[in-house]
């Protein structure tokens, strides 16, 4: 956790994407949300979340900003977070 957030602090990405393809990486997505906002960088940036079993329970109960159900729309919501024009 401790790389993670030095890297965030060092690269200030305006989105950060966390993946889990399987039930157990629920609980380790919401504990890396929680780290971000202990460390005061919660609004800093937008957090997506992303794999098979992502949905907007799971988007709760992380408390991310938003999921992708696929790579397409992941990609087409941080256009849309970064107002980028296509």
């Amino acid at each position: 956790m401790k790389t993670f957030i030095e890297e965030i602090n060092a690269y200030q990405p305006d989105v950060v994407g966390l993946s889990g393809f399987l039930t157990l990486a629920f609980d380790s997505m919401k504990e890396t949300i929680e780290a971000f906002d202990k460390e005061g960088m919660r609004g800093k940036f937008k957090i997506m979340i992303g794999g098979g079993q992502i949905d907007e329970a799971v988007r709760v109960y992380t408390g991310a900003d938003a999921f992708g159900v696929n790579a397409v729309a992941a990609v087409n919501l941080c256009k849309n977070w970064l107002e980028v024009v296509s």
